[in-house]
């Protein structure tokens, strides 16, 4: 169960903050979206450590250019659609938060889209 989350007031700015760290990320993938609460609007700091974090974490659902990339820490395999990466932290407010990357299985977009679908999730198209 998730700790209580204080949202950051400032959810645009921290936003548009995050997609220029991670604009690098772009040139070693085809495509590239940007899910979770970044996306909705409910990014913040949970009151307690959560994941080993006490940040969100920025989800990016991408496709890989070729080979994935080395420096991709490989996390394991997640609800039955995808494989994830942890490629770095971004600090907010002195609040690390991590970036993840999900890859669909064999590189099937259709996975995440039909995720999607189901759960209702925002997605914003960055690439």
């Amino acid at each position: 169960m998730k700790p209580l989350k204080i949202v950051y007031k400032n959810q645009k700015e921290v936003h548009d903050y995050i997609i220029e760290k991670t604009k690098y990320l772009l040139k070693e993938v085809k495509e590239a979206y940007l899910i979770g609460s970044l996306a909705s609007g409910c990014f913040g700091r949970y009151v307690e450590e959560y994941e080993g974090y006490l940040g969100s974490d920025i989800d990016l659902v991408v496709l890989p250019r070729d080979e994935i990339p080395k420096d991709w820490r490989y996390k394991g395999e997640f609800h039955n659609w995808y494989k994830s990466y942890n490629v770095r932290e971004i600090n907010i407010e002195n609040t690390a938060h991590p970036v993840n990357l999900m890859v669909p299985f064999n590189e099937d977009i259709q996975l995440f889209w039909n995720k999607a679908k189901e759960l209702n999730w925002k997605v914003e198209k960055l690439k």
